[in-house]
Formats: structure tokens, C-alpha cells, sequence
């Protein structure tokens, strides 16, 4: 294939990775979040800081963003005694604190103390209103006063314990994510579900191959990447029989099931998914996990929809492939190929369960089911008479003679052409190259089946 693959920085979606569709009742189960209040000093907080007990910026939090006016103006509201905004901390199983938020709160009080920005510079107070002629003075230029205002100035922390259900917990930082750029959900795992499975994920993101199938040239700024990695590895571990909505949940269950995953079990996952990339790159290069689409009526020529990503697509193909066997699934690559687009052109049942509702649990399964069976009745032990003709024939044609039996215009894209038999299989029509025409996948689609 010569097209150029477009190099992006993010993933475009064609749905919402995460979508909450569908809605399922569930009986009333006991669910605890375990909480400690408390008002510590500024300096308390600081000391857990300086000691690497309070992480002030996990991979997951925005950098630094306040400029110095913002930051002045919290130092000036701890020396008038102005009532702060509550602090949420959690401590996770390595007895650490985790700022949930407040991150950017705490960073201009100990940036100010510490006499410096994140980046370096001085920490000067400026368009201070009330204490005007504190402006333009360092912390240690202060007077020893207003030192101790600032360091022993009390704020209310709620502190999530590392006891609290993890699930739940993941609901309540959504809610509290309210900055200027909320949080996706893959970021906040990353808060929650710190471990060797969460460095696992992002490792495999990083795979120089799925980078290439996936448009990027450098990590998703946004972790959609290794939300993908974690779809792949849920389905993996679960398959796509003991799916349950919402896929939220699917993926966080995932996830706090194997937060310190095994380094067996990590090996196996990591050759899965490696295995998996590579026979999808052979198999559909930079259209891997993108949608086709037949022509219409007013047009009959197909084509490789926008360039954005179909999640549906990708959970069929990284799932199917992870466990079958590399060497029979290469020498059915031209078979698997059409097939595929196949399904997307003229299945109407398929088209659906990617197009609409996609999280269901009907949508899901009648989606793998297709497809699985598709392949096993190109790949399976009980290999039937074929139906479809081989790509070399196909090829032949083409390069032969592009033209649409049936309509007679010009068939644009290889992939776009269908080999048709002239007399029906299915009225006893042989399935030989002599019996064989070129035509649209719509024209072969929509012609009457009595043809």
C-alpha cells in the first residue's frame, strides 16, 4: 500500500471511547468510601511533601498552570484569614498521599515558601491589593509574622482512605474533577490504579507498530492510547462473553483485578498484544480499526472513511487475533481482508452494532460473534468450498480491466471491488475465474439477486 499515514498527536474517535449508553439495573449491593477529615497546617503539609509522603503532581494531575496575580492572591487570602477551598488527598497501598485536588493550591504555597516557580523562577508576590506593600518580596523577605501566618495557616483536607472501594471512589474523582481541563477517565485509572499494570499499559501503548497503526507519532496526550491497550487486555482476560456494561466499569474491574499483575501473566499479555499489532498490520496497514464504506446510488464507488477511529473495530480484530494461530491466520490474510470489508458493506446487522449503541451488551456480543464466526470459517479446521474469490484474481482483474460489470463506470479503489460470479453460486454457478466478473460492492450489493 503507498498512501501516506497521517501522523497525529491524539486519536479522533468516531464515538465516545467510554459512551454510557445503556443503562442497567443492578440489585442494591453495600458500597464503602472510607474518609479522614482533617485541618493541618500549611507547614505539616509541606514537611509530607518535602519528604515524599505527600505527592503533590502523580503523572495523572495538569502541570503547574497559575500564573504569579493567582498565586499572590491565594498567599494574600492565608495572611487575611479568608477561608480556603477543601483539600482531597488519597492514600493508596504504598501509605502515600495522593493530591486529588488542590494540586495547583498547594503548589503556589510551597512554591512561595520554597522561594520558586515549578520552572524556576522567583516567587515574588505581585498585585497583592490588601498587604500592597508586600509586592514585589520573597518569602524570606517577609517579616517572621507573617511567615508563621502563612506556614501555619489551616486548610481541611478529606483524605479517601486505601481501604474505600475503588470503583466507587472512581465516581466520586470524576465529580470532583471540575479544573479548566477535566480529566478522561484513562487518567484518573492512572491516579487510582497505580501499579505494574498501569506501567504495563503504557509500555505497550508506546509499541513502536501500534503507534503506526494508531496515526501517532508521539503518546496521546490525553492516554486514549493506553485506554485502547486496556480495551484489548479486558477483553483478553475476560472475552467478550462475560461482558457487562457500562465499559466503564468493564475496563476499572479490568484493571483493579490485575493492578499488580503477575510478571507471568504480563509476559503472556505482552505477547498477545504484540502478536495481535503485528498480524493487524499485515492485514490492514494504515486502514487498521478505521471503517469502509460501500457507494450509494449517486455514486457507486466505496471508500476508507475519515480518518478517524472505530473502537468497535478495533475490540473485533485485537480480540480475535490475540489467540489464534499466527502462521494460519498469514496464509488466509487475502480471505480475512475481504471478508472483513465484506461485513462492513453488506451486513446491515453488522454495520449496526458499529455504528449504534455500541456498548450494549447486544451490541458486543452480536458484533464478536459475527466476526468470530466469519474467521473460523475462513481459518477453522473444517474448511468448507469456497466462497469468495482470491485477491491474486481479484488483482488480475483489476489491473485487467477496472470497469463495474453492472454499471459500467469505473471502479476507483481495489478495495471497493467485489468478484461476483456471473452464474450464482447459490444456482449452482462454479466458483472458476471464468465464472468470475469485477464489479462495485454497491452495484454488486444493490443488483437484483435474481441476476
Amino acid at each position: 500500500m503507498n498512501e501516506q499515514i497521517k501522523e497525529l498527536d491524539e486519536i479522533e474517535f468516531e464515538q465516545p471511547l467510554e459512551e454510557e449508553i445503556e443503562r442497567v439495573e443492578v440489585a442494591p449491593t453495600r458500597r464503602c468510601i472510607y474518609t479522614e477529615k482533617g485541618d493541618p497546617e500549611i507547614d505539616s503539609l509541606y514537611g509530607k511533601y518535602k519528604r515524599g509522603k505527600l505527592i503533590l503532581q502523580p503523572e495523572f494531575q495538569r502541570h503547574f498552570v497559575w500564573d504569579k496575580a493567582k498565586s499572590s492572591r491565594l498567599i494574600e487570602s492565608a495572611l487575611l484569614d479568608i477561608p480556603l477551598p477543601v483539600i482531597y488527598l488519597s492514600e493508596e497501598s504504598d501509605r502515600k498521599e495522593y493530591v486529588i485536588d488542590g494540586q495547583q493550591r498547594l503548589t503556589a504555597f510551597f512554591s512561595f515558601i520554597d522561594g520558586k516557580f515549578p520552572g524556576g523562577t522567583d516567587f515574588k508576590l505581585a498585585g497583592v491589593e490588601v498587604f500592597t506593600e508586600l509586592n514585589g518580596k520573597m518569602f524570606k523577605d517577609m517579616d517572621e509574622e507573617l511567615q508563621d501566618k502563612i506556614k501555619y495557616c489551616k486548610i481541611r483536607t478529606i483524605t479517601f482512605r486505601k481501604e474505600s472501594e475503588k470503583d466507587l471512589k472512581f465516581e466520586i474523582f470524576k465529580r470532583l474533577n471540575t479544573g479548566a481541563v477535566s480529566l478522561n477517565d484513562q487518567e484518573l485509572r492512572n491516579c487510582i490504579y497505580r501499579g505494574s499494570y498501569n506501567q504495563l499499559l503504557k509500555e505497550l501503548s508506546k509499541d513502536t507498530h501500534f503507534m503506526y497503526l494508531l496515526g501517532l507519532k508521539r503518546p496521546d496526550k490525553r492516554m486514549k492510547d493506553v485506554a485502547l491497550v486496556l480495551r484489548f487486555a479486558s477483553f483478553y482476560h475476560a472475552t467478550y462473553l462475560n461482558y457487562k456494561p457500562s465499559m466503564r466499569r468493564f475496563l476499572n474491574n479490568d484493571m483493579e483485578k490485575y493492578q499488580f499483575i503477575s510478571e507471568k501473566e504480563a509476559s503472556e499479555l505482552k505477547n498477545a498484544f504484540k502478536n495481535t499489532v503485528m498480524i493487524i498490520k499485515s492485514l490492514l496497514d494504515i486502514h487498521a480499526f478505521k471503517r469502509f464504506y460501500k457507494g450509494d446510488e449517486k455514486n457507486a464507488n466505496g471508500y476508507w472513511g475519515p480518518k478517524k477511529f472505530n473502537a468497535s473495530l478495533y475490540d473485533i480484530l485485537m480480540g480475535s487475533f490475540a489467540k489464534e494461530d499466527k502462521n494460519k491466520v498469514y496464509q488466509n490474510l487475502d480471505s480475512i481482508r475481504e471478508a472483513l470489508i465484506h461485513l462492513m458493506t453488506s451486513d446491515q446487522e453488522f454495520i449496526d452494532t458499529i455504528e449504534l449503541s455500541t456498548s450494549s451488551v447486544q451490541a458486543v456480543t452480536k458484533r464478536f460473534d459475527k466476526w468470530r464466526l466469519t474467521l473460523q470459517d475462513i481459518i477453522g479446521i473444517a474448511q468448507k468450498d469456497p466462497r469468495c474469490f482470491s485477491l491474486k484474481l481479484k488483482q488480475e482483474l483489476y489491473d485487467g480491466d477496472p470497469t463495474c460489470s453492472i454499471c459500467g463506470q469505473n471502479i476507483q479503489n481495489i478495495d471497493d471491488a467485489a468478484v461476483d460470479h456471473i452464474e450464482q453460486y447459490w444456482t449452482g454457478g462454479k466458483h472458476i475465474p471464468e465464472n468470475a466478473r469485477l464489479t462495485h460492492r454497491y452495484c454488486n450489493w444493490a443488483r437484483p439477486r435474481k441476476d
